[in-house]
């Protein structure tokens, strides 16, 4: 059972990781490049194929970690796999409270009928994703380094 939940951690964050980076580093700037009525477009079409996904991978890795917190040998795995999952919580309230109610905001616009008081929310969502891409990259390395110490 430790090694299915030990594997489930470490894919769950690596995946929540990768896509997180891969967002940061090349979907972000190029979003940064659009104009108002493209990113409102483009955004639409990139939450699609993002929820419930994502939030479903990250609710698992919570779960394995969880778990593992409870049931892993060795105070040093277990502690790891406690930063491991409030990292993922971490994620989850970030993603929760910062960037779903902008990506809301944006869903409810018009792409042809931008309001010319429209106030861009592309740094905002951008800082709130970097937080959380520096929780899933925490979580990530913990899981690591907790499944490492347990061979």
């Amino acid at each position: 059972m430790i090694e299915l939940l030990s594997t489930a951690a470490v894919i769950g964050s690596g995946i929540v990781a990768g896509v997180f980076f891969a967002v940061a580093v090349s979907v972000l700037p190029a979003v940064q490049t659009l104009p108002a009525d493209r990113y409102v477009d483009l955004h639409r079409k990139l939450g699609e194929g993002y929820h419930p996904v994502m939030p479903l991978v990250v609710t698992a890795g919570v779960l394995a970690d969880a778990v593992l917190l409870f049931v892993a040998s060795g105070a040093a795995a277990r502690t790891l796999f406690g930063v491991a999952l409030l990292a993922l919580v971490g994620v989850q309230l970030v993603s929760q409270f910062g960037n779903v109610p902008i990506n809301k905001r944006v869903h409810a616009l018009d792409p042809g009928a931008i309001p010319a008081d429209w106030q861009d929310p592309r740094e905002p969502w951008r800082a709130w994703h970097r937080l959380r891409t520096a929780f899933a990259l925490t979580a990530l390395a913990c899981n690591a380094l907790a499944v490492a110490l347990l061979r």
